[in-house]
């Protein structure tokens, strides 16, 4: 399939590209979403090929406006709207119960919905040019870490999907935060950058009351919670302490560090692809950067620092969780 790469400039185009029936590669502040209109199951279904995604494993819907929200969802509780005025457009998507016109192959045949209004504003202007809630996951192969800019998506998606919509890097760089309410009770499925303090405060709960421990057995009730998610090609471990780094020094395979400013020791070996940052908000922003980095450098092994298990770094810890096969 030839894929034709849009400019940000022409919108309108990628937009007229949803409502064919075609599949879509855009940017969002979290990564890089692959797209198709939301009321077209025959696109939709594309979507799961293209990413070789288990079909029970379902969509986020995205919108550009409360009219739209109508559109997918048939009810939103007073919770779920208390949360979407205090954090959308923004990283937060909301399990609701769907309206009835949004096709099962969207949710998996479940009776909820997962939606989100971005603040991206190429995708805002694609939503509202196309004229739809856009169904779209992660722009990447199933299981693979999701692209955060334009040379990864088009890297994971070229001969995949009809048109890749070129636009800046993503601002966040991690997954939505997802909160469902089973049996009227919040909980967050997945971490994200909206983190667990923010949602407590706005609905004014025990933030230890909001994790959800996701079920090992059964159909997933969000994106992001049963399968293989965020792997590089390299084995991914994880530390905590700069001196475990110790233990892998005799190791032979080229080796990358994903480490905070000051927590490396002064003596690793010199061949140690090593990438620093700044605070753990860049960590999570450059995470999945990082590992297409390190795999494209050939690296057999990537340790990785594990962040604090509060506000962002729940997140980032879960994201590592998921790429080292490890619970965290």
């Amino acid at each position: 399939m030839k894929t034709l790469i849009i400019p940000s400039d022409q919108i309108p185009e990628a937009a007229a590209v949803i409502r064919r029936g075609g599949l879509v590669v855009f940017p969002t502040e979290t990564v890089y979403g692959l797209g198709a209109s939301a009321f077209n199951p025959v696109a939709c279904t594309r979507i799961f090929t293209a990413k070789g995604r288990p079909s029970d494993n379902p969509l986020i819907v995205h919108i550009a406006s409360w009219e739209q929200l109508d559109e997918v969802a048939s009810e939103v509780s007073p919770e779920a709207r208390q949360l979407a005025q205090a954090f959308w457009p923004g990283p937060l998507s909301l399990v609701l119960p769907k309206n009835p016109n949004v096709p099962d192959i969207v949710t998996a045949g479940l009776p909820t919905v997962a939606v989100r209004w971005p603040s991206n504003a190429d995708a805002q202007k694609l939503l509202l040019e196309a004229g739809v809630p856009i169904a779209a996951p992660s722009a990447n192969v199933s299981g693979a870490p999701s692209p955060t800019n334009f040379e990864m998506a088009k890297s994971a998606m070229l001969g995949r999907v009809e048109a890749i919509l070129q636009g800046d890097d993503a601002e966040i760089g991690l997954e939505s935060t997802i909160v469902a309410f089973p049996g009227g009770v919040p909980k967050v499925l997945r971490p994200g950058a909206v983190t667990v303090e923010q949602i407590a405060a706005v609905l004014s709960v025990d933030p230890e009351s909001l994790p959800y421990q996701v079920p090992s057995e059964g159909r997933p009730v969000s994106p992001g919670l049963k399968y293989t998610h965020y792997k590089p090609e390299a084995e991914v471990q994880l530390f905590s302490q700069s001196a475990e780094l110790l233990a892998w020094y005799q190791d032979d395979r080229k080796i990358g560090v994903l480490v905070l400013e000051g927590n490396l020791p002064e003596n690793i070996p010199s061949a140690w692809e090593v990438l620093k940052f700044a605070d753990w908000e860049s960590y999570a922003k450059y995470l999945y950067a990082s590992f297409h980095e390190m795999d494209e450098a050939c690296c057999g092994l990537i340790l990785a620092q594990l962040p604090p298990a509060n506000g962002v770094g729940r997140a980032i810890a879960n994201r590592l969780g998921k790429a080292a096969g490890k619970a965290v």
